[in-house]
């Protein structure tokens, strides 16, 4: 069992607390947010489960300066769900940055221990004193994955690491995140996915247009894991949703240029399947040409944040389990 303090100015309407070594170490350090109303003396907790990017030097910083302002977009929801984030080190020159530990059963034991430390255990009446036996206070009910920016790779470890919670989780979503870990991101979320049946969202700015603009064809039916264009249009999978991060005034299949593709590529009868990522190669050159990109440095990092800090807060009032 581990223990949490409060945060020393509560800022924030609602409650924030900071993981403590007091009762032992954590397996990450954790920021925990109770937005107002949220009740855990009901003993059951709805959970968003927050893995931050590269350029966060601390949770404290991720809590009270990060661009995506993690905290506020749970209060601006206004639902009552517990945010919990973990800090998993800070990424450039000394990197601390880690995601490959949040595997096997870290998910499991990190959230027993959020749970244990929100409402801790009680002793059983009458007291044993050869049992150690602890009742657990405080249940999950509903859990949400959400990540931004390097924390993708950190959500691809973490959604086979939950052990017990695996039938709690009831969306992924990430947020400008398809890096594509050994140009496999978009085949690893297609086929988790499609294979659990559990809603996955994907918004995506100009640095992860490949991978992400792959899963959106092959949800689509339209490209093989190969990038080629699809010889007999495959099945949609419906739990799986792809946009583009960043207002277009336009279609995506019309920013993607796709009936002239289509079109263009319509295969014949008899003929073998292309392995060849051309017809991918393409959507991805008209996405870079008609999204609308931001022109400067600046404007492209303030539009990274952006995705993540609107599509939270979007997904957040959406979400018909909370």
């Amino acid at each position: 069992m581990l223990s949490l303090s409060l945060e020393s100015t509560q800022a924030l309407a609602g409650t924030t607390y900071y993981s403590s070594s007091t009762l032992g170490p954590w397996r990450k350090p954790t920021g925990v947010y109770l937005p107002p109303g949220t009740d855990t003396s009901t003993g059951v907790v709805d959970m968003l489960l927050y893995l931050h990017g590269h350029l966060v030097p601390s949770i404290d910083q991720l809590f009270n300066l990060d661009g995506v302002a993690v905290r506020r977009q749970v209060l601006a929801s206004g639902k009552d769900v517990v945010l919990v984030a973990p800090w998993l080190g800070l990424g450039g020159s000394g990197n601390t940055y880690k995601t490959s530990d949040l595997t096997g059963s870290w998910g499991e034991l990190y959230i027993n221990d959020v749970l244990d430390a929100l409402v801790p255990p009680a002793i059983p009446k009458p007291y044993l004193y050869h049992t150690s036996a602890l009742i657990p206070r405080l249940h999950l009910r509903n859990l949400i994955i959400a990540c931004h920016s390097g924390g993708g790779a950190g959500m691809r470890n973490l959604v086979g690491a939950l052990g017990r919670y695996k039938p709690n989780l009831k969306a992924c979503w990430g947020f400008d995140c398809l890096y594509g870990i050994n140009d496999e991101d978009a085949n690893f979320w297609y086929d988790w996915s499609r294979r659990t049946g559990c809603p996955l969202y994907i918004s995506y700015g100009s640095s992860t247009i490949h991978e992400s603009v792959k899963l959106y064809l092959m949800k689509e039916g339209i490209v093989t894991r190969m990038g080629a264009r699809n010889n007999m249009d495959g099945p949609i999978v419906d739990s799986i949703d792809v946009e583009i991060g960043i207002p277009t005034g336009k279609y995506i299949d019309d920013v993607m240029g796709l009936d002239k593709l289509l079109l263009s590529t319509t295969p014949k009868p008899g003929q073998l399947q292309s392995q060849s990522s051309d017809f991918l190669d393409r959507v991805i050159e008209n996405v870079r040409r008609n999204a609308g990109w931001p022109a400067t440095k600046t404007a492209s990092w303030e539009m990274h944040y952006r995705i993540a800090r609107d599509g939270l807060l979007n997904q957040l009032k959406a979400a018909p389990y909370l």
